[in-house]
């Protein structure tokens, strides 16, 4: 491959500060997240547009916003980041040790993590993996102040940038004793939480002008699975986890297609231990590495971050 000496090389300094301005939306937040001056990350943003050739901000009505050119380098910085950390793993022959505190909201529960977390833990006994299930907003404070290092959650309710982001295809299960009267109210098994993407199944329900009633409501998976296998009503499940538990498919009914199951992989600005490290490789690799998402497939998929119109403005 060519290569062109003339060029300046990024520094991955810049591309973490850059980061870390984009994770708490100003450079005033940035300057104390991570113990430097306002001025000294200015100097650093400067350096790195003189660079890149490009202007990442601009200034807006809400005070400093990202560019075009800023919105793109989020997904190569993002992936420069990662590269250079895990490549200094695997080199150096590192074991990851110390604590990594991951989060996630109770519709995440839906995806079946816990065999993978116990499986990381098995591989990596020197971590301490604390896991976190609270709501969106709870999560984002505890990311933001350093309490987190990871929050899996849905990234259209959170302000922060995904690092990564994932769509679930869903699909309708039930149980085999289960028979639906289409002149009636049909029963549905919910998760307990208040979720985007339930809502929108709902929705798509009434607009569909099937009349529906909540049979079974919990936050466990696995309430959630037995109650559906019981045949005690219809549950929208993502399809992987349908085929793995062997599910029945709610099929010739004429419902709705389920919307997807929209999550996203937040980082905290702090600088990544090993174990963070480590973790964010594990959890990726769940979902494969594919950088293209399918609304068919039964696969879950591995989506490269893209620019979001939700950035928080830089002020």
């Amino acid at each position: 491959m060519a290569t062109s000496m003339g060029a300046a090389d990024l520094d991955l300094s810049l591309l973490r500060t850059f980061l870390a301005v984009v994770q708490y939306g100003s450079l005033g937040k940035t300057a104390a997240a991570i113990d430097k001056t306002q001025p000294a990350i200015s100097q650093q943003m400067i350096r790195l547009e003189n660079i890149l050739g490009q202007k990442l901000f601009a200034r807006g009505r809400n005070g400093i916003e990202l560019t075009h050119h800023g919105k793109l380098l989020i997904t190569y910085a993002n992936r420069a980041v990662d590269l250079n950390d895990e490549t200094l793993l695997r080199l150096r022959g590192e074991k990851a040790a110390g604590r990594v505190a991951l989060g996630m909201s109770a519709d995440v529960a839906l995806i079946g993590l816990a065999p993978v977390l116990k499986r990381f833990q098995s591989i990596h006994p020197d971590v301490e993996l604390g896991v976190t299930v609270s709501s969106p907003a709870r999560l984002e404070s505890l990311l933001r102040a350093g309490k987190l290092d990871l929050v899996i959650a849905d990234p259209t309710v959170l302000t922060s940038t995904p690092a990564a982001k994932w769509e679930l295809p869903m699909g309708w299960a039930a149980g085999k004793d289960l028979n639906i009267d289409r002149s009636r109210a049909i029963p549905l098994v919910l998760i307990e939480s208040p979720c985007v993407w339930q809502d929108e199944m709902l929705e798509s329900l009434r607009r569909s002008e099937w009349k529906w009633r909540v049979a079974f409501e919990s936050a466990s998976l696995d309430a959630i699975l037995t109650a559906t296998q019981s045949g005690l009503g219809l549950a929208c499940l993502p399809t992987e986890i349908i085929r793995k538990f062997k599910l029945g498919r709610a099929q010739g009914m004429r419902l709705p297609s389920p919307p997807g199951l929209q999550l996203g992989l937040f980082r905290s600005a702090t600088l990544a231990s090993g174990a963070r490290t480590m973790l964010e490789v594990a959890l990726t690799s769940l979902f494969g590495p594919t950088a293209e998402v399918s609304n068919h497939s039964t696969d879950f998929l591995l989506e490269a971050p893209k620019a979001s119109s939700r950035l928080p403005a830089l002020k």
